[in-house]
Order: structure tokens, then C-alpha cells, then sequence
């Protein structure tokens, strides 16, 4: 910016900042004394012979002060006064009154009755007037800054009531979406079931049918077929049962968390008897839940413990601490581990770290365990080693089980 105007610009910052001050008396040599004794940098004296102008000024601008000469011709001090804290754009502005140097009681009460907030007796002494009147320019300075703050943050309230309103819109909108694509995907699986099934029932009975009497290459066609519609099959079992936890209301009771681990290990016994796999538990607390949904959390967690096992023989254990607000649960394997580049990705519906070669399933169990502890107000996550296993932990808040 040139320095031209780079001082223009400072000049025109300079004036905004001053305060005004309005002197008013119909004696120039008052006036002159009064601009003598209050002159400084940080105010803009304005006169006013008389109290029609007085008026006339104070609608120009706004004033820190006024300094008001009581004796005027015309309108005197008094009903210029009045006529000043009649108006609501003037009424706060304080006024000071400056009465000739003979003290009259009753004149004065009939200064503060009309208004005044000070009174000062002519000749005026110097120091008094500019410290009085210094108090009211730092008084309206600060007013001003506490004005501009509150309309500060008055903008800051509507943006932030605004931002709020459409979060809430966004929330609504999101949750509508989900639960339309939780119906979707609920339809859409259960329709697919029964064509499914056909197509299962009838590539199989093809392999038993056919095996051996076509040539090699249809053998493995048709056991691609197969082996294709059973995957299909169980997809679709799992995305239901995916579906079902966000449509279905919790049925929250008391719940034996030592009751539903035992139900989800009767569910897990041909895994257990298959691999060996040894569960073992810590005392485990009642909590209030939905058990249905609950058994699956633990069957899916103990479940992927049993199945992505390394060399040794799988081992779990399950235990659960006491916190402030709520119940940490702990289900703790001895498996591959899962690296920690995968957190966010694991919980995700579909997502596989393993071919199906390696691993049988279709990667839903972990985003229905994430769902099912979300819908209970918790929290799920891991803390893994590559090789040396994984530890899943999940929140179920405490409550009066008294209620």
C-alpha cells in the first residue's frame, strides 16, 4: 500500500476511535475555555451555542458525554435536558451540568431531578473537569467494546443455533438413510433367499448326479457353482442377521453376562471340538442389555479367536472391570493378531484381511459386534501384535440394575 494512503487509512482508524464530547453554552469564551481545559487525542470536541443546536448535534452522532451549561437564552439547560432523556437514542448519554459559581441547592436537585449525573460550578477547576470527564470517555469507550463483543457473540450464537439446526437435519437425514438401507438390505436378502436356495439345491444335485460321468473340467465347474451358491448363501444369512440388529428395538433386562458366554459357546462347540480350542472366563458381571444381541457380540469375538488361529492350540479368555461410568469387557486370544493399520478398517461391513481361501466368512461379524455394543451406548476396539494375538475390548455402560 502506498504511504499516502497507508496514512489516509491510519487518519480515518484514528477518527473512528475518538470519542465525541459535546459542549454546549451560548458564551463563545465558555466554549473556548471549556476546549482549552479538555483538549487531548482521545476525543473530538463539538460545540453547541444553545440547546436547539445541543439537540440538532445529538442526532448526528453519538456522544460520550455532554457538558451543559445550565443558564442558556432560549432553551435553557434544564429542558434541554429534558428534551435529551426524552428520546431513547439519547436518554443514556450522561450529562454534566456547569452552573454559575453561586451554589444553589435547590438548583442543583433540580439538575439531577432533570437528569444530570454530575454538577459542576463555574470557574471550573481544570483538573476535576478533565478527570471527570476522562471517566465518562473510557466509560463509553468500554461500553462501546462491551457492545461490539455482545454483538459478537450474538452472530456467534445464530451461526452456531444455525450449524446446530442442520447438523440436526444431517443427523435425522443420515439416520433415516440408514434405516432405509438397513430395510433394503433386509428385503433384498430376504427375497434372495428362496432363488438361492434353488440354485444351491440344484448345483448340488447336478455334483452328485453328474460327478465322474462328464469330463474332468465339468467336475470342477460344477463344484465352482456349488461352492459359489453355498458362500452366496451364507452372505445372505449373515447380511439378515446384520440387518436384523439395527431394525430390531433392544430388549433391554438384566442380563448374566456368565449366562450368555455359555450360550455362545454352546453355539461355538463343533469349532471348539474341531480345533481343540480351550475357553476359559473371569467372574463376568449382570449388566443391562438385550442377550440375544449380546450372545452374538461374544460368539463372534470368541468365534474369530477359534478361527484365525496360528500353530498353537486356540486359547481365549474372557474377562470383564469394573470402571466409573461403566463395564469394560476383555476377550483375549492367542491368534495371528491383526496389524494396527487395520483399526479402522476391520469394523467395517464386508471388509476382509484374508482370502476365503485362508479364512472362511464374509466379514460382517466384527460391523455387527460394532453395532450391536453401539446400540448398548459402548465403545469396541483392539489392541493386537502381529503373531502373539489380539485382545477385543467393548463398554457396556453400568446401570441401576435396581430400576
Amino acid at each position: 500500500m502506498p504511504l499516502v494512503a497507508q496514512s489516509v487509512s491510519s487518519c480515518r482508524e484514528t477518527e473512528a476511535s475518538l470519542e465525541n464530547v459535546l459542549l454546549v453554552d451560548d458564551s463563545l469564551q465558555s466554549l473556548l475555555a471549556l476546549e482549552a481545559i479538555l483538549e487531548g487525542p482521545d476525543r473530538r470536541l463539538i460545540r453547541a451555542t444553545s440547546g436547539e443546536e445541543a439537540l440538532k448535534r445529538l442526532l448526528e452522532q453519538p456522544f460520550a458525554v455532554i457538558l451543559l451549561d445550565v443558564q442558556m437564552t432560549g432553551i435553557d439547560g434544564y429542558q434541554t435536558a429534558k428534551l435529551i432523556r426524552e428520546r431513547e437514542k439519547t436518554r443514556e448519554i450522561p450529562i454534566i451540568f456547569l452552573k454559575g459559581h453561586n451554589r444553589d441547592d435547590a438548583q442543583i436537585a433540580k439538575g439531577y431531578a432533570y437528569g444530570a449525573v454530575d454538577y459542576i460550578l463555574k470557574p471550573v477547576i481544570p483538573e476535576t473537569l478533565r478527570s471527570k470527564v476522562a471517566i465518562f470517555i473510557e466509560l463509553s469507550r468500554r461500553r462501546a467494546a462491551l457492545m461490539q463483543k455482545n454483538l459478537e457473540l450474538q452472530v456467534a450464537e445464530n451461526t452456531l443455533r444455525e450449524r446446530t439446526r442442520e447438523l440436526g437435519e444431517r443427523v435425522e437425514d443420515l439416520a433415516r438413510s440408514n434405516a432405509e438401507l438397513e430395510r433394503f438390505a433386509y428385503v433384498a436378502s430376504h427375497d434372495l433367499r428362496e432363488p438361492l436356495r434353488m440354485v444351491t439345491s440344484y448345483t448340488k444335485l447336478l455334483a452328485r448326479r453328474y460327478k465322474g460321468k462328464l469330463d474332468s473340467d465339468a467336475d470342477e465347474f460344477i463344484n465352482f457353482a456349488v461352492d459359489g451358491a453355498v458362500r452366496m448363501e451364507h452372505l445372505i444369512e449373515d447380511l439378515l442377521l446384520y440387518s436384523r440388529v439395527g431394525m430390531r428395538d433392544l430388549f433391554v433386562k438384566p442380563v448374566q453376562c456368565e449366562a450368555v458366554l455359555t450360550r455362545a459357546l454352546d453355539n461355538l462347540q463343533r469349532a471348539m471340538q474341531e480345533s481343540g480350542a480351550r475357553v476359559t472366563h473371569d467372574p463376568l458381571p449382570t449388566v443391562k442389555g438385550d442377550d440375544t444381541q449380546l450372545v452374538q457380540v461374544f460368539q463372534n469375538l470368541i468365534g474369530n479367536g477359534i478361527k484365525f488361529r496360528g500353530k498353537m492350540t486356540p486359547c481365549v479368555h474372557v474377562s470383564a472391570k469394573e470402571k466409573t461410568e461403566a463395564w469394560v469387557f476383555a476377550i483375549q486370544d492367542n491368534g495371528i493378531g491383526i496389524d494396527s493399520q487395520y483399526a479402522d478398517r476391520i469394523f467395517v461391513i464386508f471388509q476382509r484381511l484374508h482370502s476365503h481361501a485362508e479364512y472362511p466368512g464374509s466379514g460382517i461379524g466384527l460391523a455387527i459386534c460394532k453395532k450391536v455394543i453401539e446400540n448398548h451406548d459402548g465403545r469396541i476396539w483392539f489392541e493386537s501384535h502381529p503373531g502373539k494375538g489380539t485382545t477385543f475390548y467393548f463398554t457396556i455402560p453400568k446401570m441401576d440394575l435396581s430400576e
